[in-house]
């Protein structure tokens, strides 16, 4: 739960970090936007059993949940000893963390999918989260003036290190072409998705068919080349407003939309609000 002493912080609201156990629940009544919030949950002792998208999935001590934003989760049964940490994060907050803006635009982002959210994490993995769960927990009850400067950081920290895991165990699941196409993919639209949004771009640069790459990336990141390019340009769109003092237009222009309309349409779209907006209520972060 974030501290009550913090209510007038920058980062109330945005991101949350707490202990649970069988006679506790994670409290998320005190973040904003409550569907558009990842949540990240660290095992540390007993087992548990949750509903996810309609599947019932046992986890335990050592596994690392990850719940992509408008996919809640539900306990549906813990054992006495129980324990977990948990983590929730806005959208707001990671698309404003510096760090974040490179590591979500990475090969592996996309392996988080909301048909896979359990990582089976080593001992040493499991402790790395762990110590950086904790400082997080830490800061959020400790202020001081650079606060927010060390959420940033920590939180930058725990997705590079949950990247690094997510590389090293999803890669061994899959088709070494598909994924290795899927690579390729991914370092032309790091390079290219401000300016070209069609997938025949980047299918004849890969010198393939349109067909085979959305074959390709539904198998291995299970959603739609539209929808992976589109997350990018969102995520884009948002640093623009938080970090820049770019116009609409301007920010419009850079992303190489037809014009400020249709970028303002897709904005709302993807984000619930037009992008003035999102921009004042986003300014004191």
């Amino acid at each position: 739960m974030v501290n009550k002493s913090l209510s007038n912080s920058t980062w109330a609201g945005s991101i949350s970090c707490q202990r649970v156990n069988y006679t506790t629940r994670v409290d998320s009544s005190k973040l904003k936007s409550p569907a558009n919030n990842y949540v990240y949950s660290l095992f540390e002792k007993g087992k548990a059993r949750i509903k996810y998208n309609k599947t019932e999935i046992d986890v335990c001590a050592g596994d690392l949940l990850i719940f992509p934003p408008y996919i809640k989760p539900c306990l549906t049964w813990k054992s006495e000893e129980y324990q977990a940490l948990c983590m929730i994060v806005n959208a707001s907050f990671v698309y404003n963390c510096p760090l974040s803006r490179n590591v979500f635009q990475s090969v592996t982002f996309s392996l988080i999918h909301d048909t896979d959210p359990v990582l089976q994490l080593t001992r040493q993995e499991k402790e790395k989260f762990r110590l950086t769960m904790s400082m997080i927990l830490y800061h959020l009850k400790e202020e001081h003036t650079y606060t927010i400067e060390a959420l940033y950081s920590l939180y930058g920290l725990f997705l590079a290190d949950l990247m690094s895991v997510i590389n090293k165990k999803k890669s061994e699941s899959f088709n070494k072409h598909y994924y290795q196409i899927f690579i390729d993919f991914n370092k032309l639209l790091r390079t290219h998705f401000r300016y070209h949004h069609e997938i025949s771009f980047y299918a004849d640069q890969l010198k393939i068919s349109s067909r085979y790459l959305s074959l390709v990336t539904k198998q291995i990141a299970h959603t739609t080349v539209s929808t992976y390019i589109n997350r990018l340009l969102m995520l884009e769109a948002c640093w623009l407003l938080k970090n820049t003092d770019y116009s609409i237009q301007k920010i419009s222009d850079t992303l190489h939309f037809s014009d400020q309309a249709s970028f303002s349409k897709f904005f709302k779209r993807l984000n619930g609000s037009n992008p003035l907006l999102y921009r004042r209520e986003n300014e004191v972060l």
